[in-house]
């Protein structure tokens, strides 16, 4: 439904909202992200603007920031910047491929790369002073690849460094996203000395695993990463450690018919969250799309399968979570940002996140280096210093293009939606997308709209998401 326009009486009015049908009720939201569930009878009342001073759907409305007055306009104004905080702040999440290579041969892996990189020493202390140069006090340095153990002594000069010459006393959170197979008890000992959080690959159970990720003999790799995750929770638990190992899941379409299994398999390992995440027709992946891939709403069936088996767990008192569904309920339910890149608007690539190539290249986000497309490349490390980069006119252009004020202005989702330019240019071969065609826009807009029947549907809902969105 359009988006109405502000109605005001003398000291009070009706910000602009966007409205839904959910399970029989109006879904009511503004731009501030308040948003309330009406009767079809409240809601008539509220597009014909007869709302009564002295009613209780008044009061309601007050309370929820859907009608403003002078007593509840410093609180909108103070929750709107928090959930808009990636506005005000600068670059945290840095993105560091150390190499390209990888002893594995996954058929959906999103890397395009011709001819395999390494990051040298140079490179690196570039990237180094990458870090100390943003104005954001809090930093997160992902090492991701190929495998980024393959490059072990860069990636070890990258940690020392980071931590030995943080002169400005930033909080740099490290953390790293490996296959396993290489972990051994040196490298972890290094890892856990210099506060480096893991996360293993693991897309399920033995049968799925192995089907999905394989060696470049073309061996299975559910033994090596099971031992490695057991191994790391041994030495955690020896050291008395109270540190989470991460698991990330890819789904495939093999893994459409096991949504139960993958998390009974996340459950056995004692995961607290699994982000259920469709892969991108990317890199790879778009060679063998027609073994692997499905469309938005078969991996849309898929999710919500796996969240009302989740939900089901929780409601047994096991605690385990959604990452994606985390995200949304911290934004609807608390009003706050954790800064998932394609859920903010315009999207974070480039403003909270750059991808640093092994050979010194930037781009705005992880699927922008995937692509491997100049038109996403920002500037080089060796050449370009950080508030060049910031100015660039690809930047510029990403910002634009992910405007969900623009492209998707009538959903009663706008407050929380995000979209992703890049998915977006390769899926239509514009950067200006027709939204609502975008695979990412059909699974966000199910997804939201999956969330918001599930709180009408019962408190116990609610409940459950209130314990996610205060975790995410």
């Amino acid at each position: 439904m359009n988006m109405k326009q502000v109605k005001t009486r003398q000291d009070w009015g009706v910000l602009p909202y966007n409205s839904g049908r959910i399970n029989g009720k109006y879904l009511v939201s503004n731009l501030l992200g308040n948003w309330d569930f009406l009767t079809s009878e409240e809601f008539k009342t509220l597009e014909q603007f007869k709302v009564k001073e002295d009613s209780s759907l008044f009061k309601r409305l007050h309370d929820k920031g859907l009608i403003i007055k002078d007593d509840n306009f410093p609180r909108s104004v103070t929750e709107f910047r928090r959930l808009q905080s990636h506005l005000f702040s600068d670059t945290s999440l840095h993105i560091a491929v150390v190499t390209t290579r990888c002893n594995f041969s996954c058929s959906y892996c999103q890397t395009h790369m011709k001819k395999p990189q390494d990051m040298d020493y140079n490179v690196a202390t570039q990237l180094i002073k990458y870090l100390f140069d943003v104005r954001s006090q809090d930093v997160v340095l992902e090492f991701q690849g190929g495998e980024p153990l393959l490059n072990w002594d860069v990636l070890k000069f990258i940690i020392e460094h980071a931590r030995k010459f943080n002169a400005t006393n930033k909080n740099i959170n490290i953390s790293m996203v490996t296959n396993g197979l290489l972990l051994d008890e040196k490298k972890i000992n290094f890892l856990i000395a210099n506060d480096v959080s893991i996360c293993i690959s693991l897309d399920g159970p033995q049968n799925i695993h192995d089907r999905n990720r394989i060696t470049n003999k073309h061996g299975g790799t559910y033994k090596q990463a099971a031992k490695a995750i057991a191994g790391l929770k041994n030495i955690y638990k020896q050291r008395k450690l109270n540190k989470p190992i991460n698991l990330l899941p890819t789904i495939t379409k093999y893994s459409l018919p096991f949504a139960e299994k993958i998390i009974d398999e996340y459950v056995k390992w004692g995961s607290e969250v699994i982000a259920v995440r469709p892969i991108n027709k990317i890199g790879q992946a778009q060679e063998s799309w027609e073994q692997i891939g499905y469309s938005p709403e078969e991996f849309n069936h898929f999710w919500a399968h796996a969240m009302d088996y989740i939900l089901s767990l929780n409601k047994k008192g096991m605690k385990i979570r959604e990452r994606m569904a985390s995200v949304m309920l911290k934004k609807i339910l608390r009003k706050e940002n954790p800064g998932y890149v394609d859920l903010i608007s315009p999207c974070g690539a480039g403003r909270s996140t750059l991808a640093y190539m092994p050979n010194g290249d930037i781009y705005p986000c992880d699927e922008a280096r995937m692509a491997g497309d100049e038109m996403f490349k920002l500037g080089n490390v060796l050449k370009d210093a950080y508030e060049e980069v910031m100015k660039s006119t690809n930047l510029f252009c990403v910002c634009e293009s992910s405007l969900a004020e623009l492209w998707d202005y009538n959903s009663p989702y706008l407050p929380w939606m995000g979209t992703c330019p890049v998915l977006n240019y390769i899926s239509q071969n514009n950067i200006v997308p027709k939204i609502s065609q975008t695979g990412l826009y059909k699974i966000f807009h199910f997804q939201f709209e999956y969330i918001f029947k599930k709180i009408l549907e019962s408190k116990s809902n609610k409940a459950i998401f209130e314990g996610w969105a205060k975790e995410a």
